[in-house]
């Protein structure tokens, strides 16, 4: 009975040796054998994060330049200033605008605004 005992704890000593030894090398190690945590991982890590942050940037830009002015919101400060406003309307065929309100375009679209507080009045799709 003890050899029989002796025995088993022998074969399953040597089955949880070799089952250890059969990891995957490549995981911890590089083509040489030499251990290698985590070098790529870093690398990879700061190259997504370059990327997410282009994406984020890229999709700023985006909405900053094609967005759609409603009657109702208030006009940005920055499109209020003098290279955004438009004085020859008729040309534009633009109606005169009301005393305290002037056409803005920004973009696509002309905007009549509120001079002192740029609150939009009304939006027409620019002709290109």
């Amino acid at each position: 009975m003890k050899r029989f005992i002796a025995a088993s704890l022998a074969v399953l000593t040597l089955a949880g040796a070799g089952a250890a030894s059969a990891q995957d090398w490549r995981r911890d190690h590089d083509d040489h054998g030499r251990y290698d945590h985590g070098r790529y991982e870093a690398r990879d890590r700061a190259y997504e994060q370059g990327r997410r942050d282009q994406a984020r940037a890229e999709d700023r830009r985006d909405r900053r330049e094609y967005r759609r002015w409603v009657r109702g919101q208030r006009l940005d400060a920055r499109y209020r200033g003098g290279g955004y406003s438009v004085s020859d309307y008729r040309r534009y065929g633009l109606r005169a605008p009301p005393r305290g309100y002037r056409w803005h375009r920004v973009g696509d679209q002309y905007v009549l605004a509120a001079v002192a507080t740029g609150l939009i009045a009304s939006v027409i799709l620019a002709d290109r």
